[in-house]
């Protein structure tokens, strides 16, 4: 049972996708996993599997973000490779799209916040930085030029941005890099950490979503591993859980 962040990280390695949450794959999960108390830090002054998250993050031995069935969990680096390789192929990215913009601009900061991204995408007189403080001239041309094809309804709605970030990460283009917090000014945190939002590449290097396989090899690989590390679950499941 996970009651530490060092196992955390270790329990992540081992079976190398791990998604945080039950799902159709009964036993796999986070959740499932945590000692008794522990997923939140219920009955410790530790923080539990929920804050452990980010340090987790921040070792780089795995990816972690939106990835099976919109919900989020670990990927090794190990496996890395080949699941970027089947996803990114799962689920193309769309020319001048909401998602293609949300990229452009991460590529220029970096990290960030959803809620910074949609300052910059929709506007926002108030927020405290410039877009032109971190995008060259061309890249404000092109970003201003996609917004302005948004449709008015969607603009002038909740100007939500869950749905194209949640498909960038589950087809591999984008994951949780950390965890922002908000501090008291005797320096003291408080609040749910917000998530930083980058690319496989930036946080993990250029390289990481190289792979010599086809997607549809990828795919046989993911499944014959967990299906190894699980041998009294049906294939279909695992199978349903990484599309």
């Amino acid at each position: 049972m996970i009651s530490s962040k060092e196992h955390l990280e270790e329990t992540a390695l081992e079976y190398g996708l791990l998604p945080f949450f039950a799902n159709n794959v009964r036993g796999l999960s986070v959740q499932e996993m945590a000692a008794p108390g522990m997923l939140f830090g219920e009955t410790t002054d530790d923080y539990g599997c929920w804050e452990w998250k980010g340090p987790v993050i921040r070792q780089q031995t795995t990816a972690y973000g939106k990835f099976f069935r919109n919900k989020a969990g670990f990927v090794s680096l190990e496996l890395l490779p080949d699941f970027l390789n089947y996803r990114r192929a799962a689920y193309p990215l769309e020319p001048d799209s909401k998602e293609e913009m949300i990229l452009e601009i991460i590529e220029q900061y970096e990290k960030i916040t959803s809620t910074e991204l949609k300052r910059l995408i929709f506007g926002s007189t108030s927020y405290h930085r410039q877009a032109t403080d971190l995008v060259d001239i061309d890249a404000k041309r092109k970003i201003t030029a996609k917004k302005e094809s948004v449709p008015t309804k969607e603009k002038s709605g909740r100007h939500s941005l869950e749905g194209p970030l949640q498909k960038l990460q589950m087809g591999g283009r984008l994951l949780i890099a950390d965890f922002q917090y908000k501090y008291t000014k005797r320096g003291e945190r408080y609040g749910w950490g917000v998530a930083l939002y980058s690319t496989p590449q930036l946080w993990l290097g250029a390289n990481i979503s190289k792979c010599d396989r086809t997607p549809e090899e990828s795919f046989e690989l993911l499944v014959t591993h967990l299906a190894n590390k699980l041998p009294n679950i049906s294939e279909s499941q695992i199978r349903l859980l990484l599309k």
